[in-house]
């Protein structure tokens, strides 16, 4: 395979050149233990001030986002990068409306969040019978919901699947409680993925709802879409390199939060090993990408895939929730890459396991091409999709050790090239 290929040998020194090159075992030696932990913690700060000076998101197509593309160029930049800011249709979402109330067996408001590209209810609302529907994963689930609002568990399947399960059995709107208390951003992932309203209500309050009898609800939401563009950032340390190592995170953040776990930790690794790369190892041959509007739907690297030339990628790294608290370390399971990190941990004596990520990230787009793919998650955290994932959220120490994990990455799997 062209990767063990990739993964041996020694760099040659350049023709009439003194300077003795890294081999590829000092590479994957040095590269991991020489990223700096302020640099990565100082990105980590300057996203979240940009959140916080528009309006506390970063979500595509908002002020906040826009910054956060100026700030990784300008760093791209000052590393000696030529970086290229490459644009991507997407479609714009947003929520003017979103209101709940239970009307009975009891009285009282239900705080709901309309998933991105929700259709809004009718005007004024609509009113209905709650009907439980387990976790909706199949389309059993939904047996007795026809004109009734469906009332299904968070997990196991794609919000998209459980919406389509819920309208194709005649169901008028769908309620996702968390599976934990508080309220959660998730997207349905496609414009045209239901036709009927679907929020996001209070963990704490959807089991109530599931086993009290004659649940009744009010529904209201004005939903809207409209096509629009967004960027992806990306820098190669080698330009028109014949074979390449892809390495990607997502920029952007939801639009309730400023995404400083999801995804500013991946920013930063991606960010600090561009720039060692390029100062120290510039013989690696490396495509750093910042992706664009992945939390509505993957939209920058499925528009990045469409035109990939697959024969010059060797793979594709992701790196997406580097900073969790349960200091979780995964890898994303299959593929070529997943032994060499569980092997990475080991011999650090850290516990690791594998994860099916399925096709909830940027590595997606480019599994669906055949293009071999890995990744890093740090796992689920109480601050996922929500107001609080902020930098004080974040265990650095876990941080630290996935992105010098993801250096590792890098350092074995890009090619070598004078």
């Amino acid at each position: 395979m062209a990767l063990a290929a990739v993964s041996a040998g020694w760099v040659a020194r350049s023709e009439g050149s003194d300077q003795k090159r890294s081999t590829r075992a000092e590479v994957v030696a040095q590269l991991p233990r020489v990223l700096s932990q302020a640099r990565m913690r100082a990105d980590l700060l300057a996203l979240e001030r940009i959140a916080d000076r528009a309006g506390g998101s970063r979500a595509a197509g908002t002020t906040g986002y826009r910054a956060s593309v100026a700030h990784v160029r300008s760093e791209l930049e000052r590393a000696g990068y030529t970086p290229r800011v490459v644009g991507f249709p997407f479609v714009l979402y947003r929520e003017s409306v979103e209101k709940g109330m239970q009307i009975a067996p009891t009285r009282r408001d239900l705080r709901v969040e309309a998933l991105d590209y929700s259709p809004p209810t009718p005007k004024g609302g609509l009113r209905a019978r709650v009907v439980a529907a387990d976790d909706g994963c199949e389309p059993g689930d939904f047996d007795g919901v026809r004109g009734f609002i469906a009332l299904a568990r968070r997990g196991t399947c794609f919000f998209a699947v459980k919406a389509r399960n819920a309208a194709n059995s005649g169901a008028i709107a769908l309620l996702v409680f968390n599976a934990e208390p508080g309220l959660f951003d998730g997207t349905l992932g496609d414009p045209q993925a239901s036709p009927i309203p679907v929020a996001g209500i209070d963990g704490a309050v959807g089991p109530e709802l599931a086993t009290a009898s004659g649940s009744i609800v009010e529904l209201e939401l004005e939903t809207s879409r409209q096509r629009s563009t967004s960027q992806n950032v990306i820098a190669d340390t080698q330009p028109g390199a014949r074979r390449v190592l892809l390495v990607g995170a997502h920029l952007d953040s939801v639009l309730v939060g400023p995404g400083i776990n999801d995804n500013a930790t991946g920013v930063a690794a991606l960010l600090e090993i561009a720039r060692v790369a390029r100062k120290r190892y510039p013989d690696l041959s490396v495509r750093f990408a910042f992706w664009g509007a992945e939390e509505l739907g993957l939209f920058g690297s499925s528009a990045y895939a469409k035109g990939a030339d697959r024969s010059r990628i060797v793979g594709y790294l992701n790196f997406d929730v580097l900073g969790s608290p349960s200091r979780e370390r995964t890898v994303y399971k299959g593929g070529p890459f997943a032994a060499r990190w569980l092997g990475y941990f080991e011999r650090r004596g850290l516990r690791a396991t594998q994860i099916d990520i399925g096709g909830r990230s940027d590595h997606f787009p480019f599994e669906r091409i055949g293009i071999p793919t890995g990744g890093l998650f740090a796992g689920d955290y109480a601050c996922y999709h929500r107001v609080c994932d902020r930098l004080e959220s974040i265990d650095l120490a876990a941080f630290d050790q996935l992105a010098r994990a993801a250096a590792f990455g890098v350092a074995s799997f890009a090619p070598i090239q004078r």
